[in-house]
């Protein structure tokens, strides 16, 4: 028989690793829609997997409030990395990519090549590819737009107005800041200005590789 003292150490490891367990599901599923940790963090330098799933995992339904699919777009006018304004209206007539990204979320970090890749794979088939920066401070928006080459606008939302514009009402609704929601969010945006493809960051089917929104975007263009 196991003695007392075997009994509250197996108590101990077991109370724990439950712990653990606990600690580990609220970030998965808290996701980059909490406050951004501080600069140069262990947690900034993470990569994580690519688990694309079969399908898109955590689609933006009508359920979760507007906007969403069949939606028209909500508009902008911010400034990109060149200092040239980027105004979503004006895009009408081109399929449009809208990523929504921080500096200091891992998976918008592990996007981002794919981002540049599939601008420059569909730029000649008048596709358009937007990120934009969620509510971080000027340093932190050139630590994203410089880190990696980035062939596509990104335009800072430094007060993250435009970022909630894009928040459905029911979508994380424990989350205070509404503009993180959608941090490492992909929007794809038809020639009419209307949202055809809207999904949410999936921290355990992570689709790096953005194959989901390349299949959103093949069917508006046609594959090449």
């Amino acid at each position: 028989m196991l003695s007392i003292r075997s009994h509250r150490k197996l108590n101990f490891l077991f109370s724990g690793a439950v712990a653990s367990f606990v600690s580990l599901a609220a970030l998965a599923c808290a996701g980059c829609s909490q406050t951004a940790p501080p600069r140069n963090a262990a947690a900034a330098n993470a990569s994580p997997m690519d688990n694309t799933p079969a399908t898109p995992s955590v689609l933006v339904t009508p359920e979760m409030g507007s906007p969403h699919l069949g939606d028209e777009a909500p508009d902008f006018d911010l400034v990109d990395q060149n200092g040239a304004h980027v105004k979503l209206s004006s895009m009408r007539g081109s399929v449009v990519v809208l990523a929504f990204v921080a500096s200091y979320c891992p998976f918008s970090e592990a996007a981002q090549p794919h981002l540049a890749q599939l601008a420059s794979d569909y730029g000649s088939r008048g596709v358009r590819v937007v990120a934009v920066d969620v509510r971080e401070d000027e340093a932190s928006y050139k630590d994203y737009v410089t880190r990696r080459a980035t062939p596509f606008s990104v335009v800072r939302d430094g007060d993250g107005v435009v970022s909630t514009a894009f928040t459905p009402a029911l979508a994380s609704p424990g989350v205070k800041d509404r503009s993180k929601v959608v941090v490492t969010s992909n929007l794809v945006i038809d020639r009419d200005g209307k949202i055809r493809f809207f999904t949410l960051l999936d921290t355990t089917h992570f689709d790096a590789r953005l194959v989901h929104v390349r299949h959103a975007v093949d069917a508006l263009v046609g594959p090449s």
